[in-house]
């Protein structure tokens, strides 16, 4: 069969044919690609930077708490002691100037780790107004009474974000406490002394949210809570801290808060019984690191 020649015309269109096809294909592939965009370009979700988007963060503190304390300590025998207030009738402060810190770290999107340390020292001296007895001691009015009173709590919890969106975060879950509270009264002149201790650990349910409502302010709050009986001993504990963060810089933010704390511990324990109920509150002001 004899080969059919071509001329320049038929060159030129046979040329054009498959230019109009490649530029064809080649608008085919990105529509495709427009209408399922890979996953990977996709912007973050969460680009500004906020407590909800933190994985660590350090905050200073500075806290102005007024605190309120009663006390019984009974006698071995379960002679009741005597109702004290330990600001009034013990000269202890009723209000203190301190520091202190704590640290949250994020593991995964949705879990969360707190943990903070608190500490109280405080001692009082005064001359008594009244009779008081305090454990197996008599102290008798016009007595010189020194005052010691040390408190220590450390604090990890643990809560999940149930709601985590841009601008909001919603988690509960469980807070372990070691508390330890030690007090002593002394009167020198008489050598006499009376030293009384409460220490152990306790678990507590757990709220925390926040709510981003501007770029650069958050509103962020937090609550303990627990309340039981073992044996002899009956307890309650409740926390609740509120702050408003303005944010400054990507990772560092200035704010100002209130903290809320009351506990309360009751012994009917053969030789070990007594009351205890501590309360604190106040603003606090603090500088806030994350990353």
């Amino acid at each position: 069969m004899p080969l059919m020649k071509t001329g320049p015309g038929l060159t030129v269109l046979v040329l054009a044919a498959l230019i109009c096809g490649t530029a064809a294909a080649a608008d085919a592939s990105p529509a495709s690609s427009q209408g399922a965009p890979r996953e990977l370009l996709q912007p973050p979700k969460m680009r500004i930077a906020s407590p909800i988007t933190d994985r660590m963060a350090l905050r200073g503190i500075f806290y102005a708490p007024r605190i309120s304390t009663d006390l019984r300590s009974d006698a071995a025998d379960g002679t009741a002691g005597t109702p004290i207030n330990g600001e009034d009738m013990l000269a202890l402060p009723g209000s203190m100037q301190q520091g202190g810190i704590d640290l949250m770290f994020r593991m995964l999107e949705r879990h969360r780790i707190r943990a903070g340390y608190y500490q109280q020292n405080r001692s009082g001296d005064t001359e008594l107004q009244e009779t008081i007895r305090f454990g197996d001691d008599v102290y008798q009015v016009d007595d010189r009474v020194l005052t010691a009173m040390d408190l220590r709590q450390l604090d990890l919890v643990y809560t999940y974000s149930f709601l985590r969106r841009e601008t909001v975060e919603i988690g509960a879950g469980l807070g372990i406490h070691l508390l330890q509270i030690d007090g002593r009264l002394e009167v020198p002149a008489e050598f006499q002394s009376e030293e009384d201790s409460v220490a152990g650990p306790f678990a507590t349910l757990a709220l925390d949210g926040t709510w981003r409502f501007t770029p650069r302010f958050s509103l962020n709050a937090r609550a303990n809570y627990f309340k039981g009986d073992a044996e002899d001993v009956r307890g309650s504990y409740m926390n609740w801290h509120a702050d408003v963060q303005f944010r400054w810089k990507r990772n560092f933010a200035l704010g100002a808060g209130y903290s809320y704390t009351r506990m309360f511990v009751d012994s009917t324990a053969a030789g070990d019984s007594g009351t205890f109920r501590h309360l604190y509150r106040g603003f606090e002001a603090f500088a806030r690191v994350s990353f």
